[in-house]
């Protein structure tokens, strides 16, 4: 018999963040990160969300996982998360009917997922690519789910897709550089500057807003919550070691920004541990030297304020922006670089992935889940 319940006392909580490492097909998680993101003294975005933390229990042990998460402001959607499971139907349908009891319980007719916790976060359930792995913060889930969550009554909403530069053979540094020299007097009013890390809170705050605006019109956004920011400011700073946040401003004013991480994820322990020998893997990670994937880093934000849009600056800003992630890259000897992730409509950013050149290389989907069980889960 299977059963799910939501997670009480410390040696649940660590059955909880240790269940991905021992399931195949599942990407490590990294434990400590995780443990910080659902703990209120390190993750103020708890102070505005309704957090509950399931376990699926078979014979004594745990097999499956899920988390929802449900905002206080009733237009945020309800979301589900943090999915872990064995191939095994009936432990995937009781998660899901936990998960649909909390939300239900507050007033919510739906839920929303794979998030963790929201759509700035983690992003869905792979469809394809599998033969690839993840990069940094995009999920790893095996190639049986999508089925399995449509089989439990589960309905596709929206896919996100991953384009992937290889800077052996991009044209868009070339290109651009030809576009500049024809503009030099409206070039002379676009300035390109890299993250101050001396007004640090400041600057991730600029981050934060500069996000909010661009993404606001996209499908599913949710406003960065100023707790959320101080989150993000955590999650943010070791990555800038060798990584980088660059600020476009056109006559001064705020246009863009575009962000390049270094992909750790290629460099985590299978166990998601640091102790006792994880940090001896991460911290050359997190210098730009990856054991298994030294070529290669991510762009998890790339945008344009809604305000210059169909405006000149628009596309010099962008054109400057990937010119200078792309040159960082080449210096940290990051050969290719993943731009993640894109709505599969957008399709403004889709012609400039293919113009790049950036394939498609990867896709996840995100479903809706009503809060009143489906008649055949």
């Amino acid at each position: 018999m299977i059963e799910a319940r939501p997670v009480q006392g410390r040696a649940e909580e660590a059955a909880f963040h240790a269940l991905p490492a021992r399931l195949p097909d599942w990407a490590p998680r990294l434990r400590w990160e995780e443990r910080r993101l659902f703990a209120p003294a390190t993750n103020g975005f708890l102070r505005t969300h309704a957090v509950a933390r399931f376990l699926a229990w078979r014979d004594g042990r745990a097999i499956g996982r899920i988390a929802t998460c449900v905002p206080e402001a009733a237009a945020a959607p309800a979301t589900f998360g943090f999915l872990a499971v064995e191939e095994d139907p009936a432990a995937l349908r009781a998660l899901l009917a936990a998960a649909r009891g909390f939300a239900a319980a507050r007033g919510r007719e739906s839920l929303l997922g794979p998030l963790s916790f929201t759509i700035n976060h983690e992003v869905g359930a792979q469809t394809g690519f599998f033969d690839r792995p993840p990069m940094l913060r995009m999920p790893g889930t095996p190639p049986w789910l999508p089925a399995a969550l449509e089989e439990a009554g589960l309905r596709p909403a929206k896919d996100v897709l991953a384009c992937t530069v290889d800077l052996g053979t991009e044209r868009h540094r070339a290109r651009f550089a030809r576009l500049a020299a024809s503009r030099p007097t409206e070039m002379a009013r676009l300035t390109i500057r890299p993250l101050r890390r001396a007004d640090y809170a400041a600057e991730v705050r600029l981050v934060a807003a500069i996000f909010d605006d661009a993404w606001a019109d996209n499908w599913g956004a949710v406003p960065l919550a100023p707790a959320e920011v101080e989150t993000l400011a955590g999650l943010l700073r070791p990555l800038l070691w060798r990584g980088e946040v660059f600020f476009a401003a056109w006559d001064g004013q705020p246009v863009g920004l575009l962000s390049l991480v270094p992909n750790i994820d290629a460099a985590l322990p299978r166990d998601g541990r640091l102790l006792p020998l994880g940090w001896w893997r991460l911290l050359p990670a997190l210098a730009g030297r990856i054991p298994g994937g030294a070529d290669q880093a991510r762009i998890p934000m790339l945008g344009i304020t809604r305000a210059f849009r169909r405006h000149p600056a628009s596309a010099l800003a962008m054109g400057a922006l990937l010119a200078e992630g792309f040159g960082l890259a080449e210096r940290r000897g990051w050969r290719r670089v993943e731009i993640s992730w894109i709505l599969e409509d957008n399709a403004a950013m889709l012609n400039a992935m293919a113009r790049l050149p950036a394939p498609v290389t990867g896709r996840w989907r995100l479903w809706s889940l009503p809060t009143a069980s489906p008649n055949h889960a």
